[in-house]
C-alpha cells in the first residue's frame, strides 16, 4: 500500500473514452522519386547565332568565288549583310559573333576583290587595239 493521502479530486476508476469519428491516415512523409531517363543528363545550349554561321557560309564562298561574275560580288554583299544583323543579334542576346565577324571579313575582301577584277578586266579590254 501507499502512504499517500487520498485526494478526491482524481477519480478512482478510468474513464471510459468516447467513440470517435474516423481519422484521415497521417501523411506518408516524401513521395518515391522520379524516374531518371538512362544516360547523361541534358545539358541546356547556348544561345546560337544562325545568321552570323550563315553570314560567314555566304561571305566565304563569295570570296572563293569572286572571280565568277556577279555571283562572288552577290554572295560577299549578302555575306556582309548576314554578318553585320548577326553581329548585332548576338551581342543583343548574348551570343557568340566570332563567326559573324569572319563572314563580315570574308564578305568585305570578296566584293573588294571582285572590283579590283572587274577595273582591271575593264582596263585590259579599254587597252586592246581596235582596227
Amino acid at each position: 500500500m501507499s502512504t499517500e493521502q487520498y485526494d478526491s479530486s482524481y477519480p478512482q476508476q478510468p474513464q471510459p473514452l468516447a467513440p470517435q469519428a474516423y481519422q484521415p491516415p497521417a501523411p506518408q512523409g516524401y513521395a518515391a522519386p522520379a524516374p531518371q531517363p538512362y544516360g547523361y543528363p541534358v545539358v541546356p545550349q547556348a544561345p546560337g547565332n544562325g545568321l552570323g554561321v550563315a553570314g560567314f557560309v555566304c561571305g566565304l564562298i563569295g570570296l572563293i568565288l569572286c572571280w565568277v561574275p556577279w555571283f562572288g560580288f552577290l554572295l560577299g554583299l549578302v555575306g556582309v549583310v548576314l554578318s553585320g544583323i548577326g553581329i548585332a543579334q548576338g551581342k543583343k542576346k548574348g551570343a557568340p559573333t566570332g563567326l559573324a565577324i569572319a563572314g563580315l571579313v570574308c564578305g568585305i575582301l570578296a566584293v573588294l576583290v571582285w572590283i579590283v577584277l572587274v577595273i582591271f578586266v575593264i582596263s585590259a579590254v579599254s587597252s586592246l587595239p581596235t582596227s
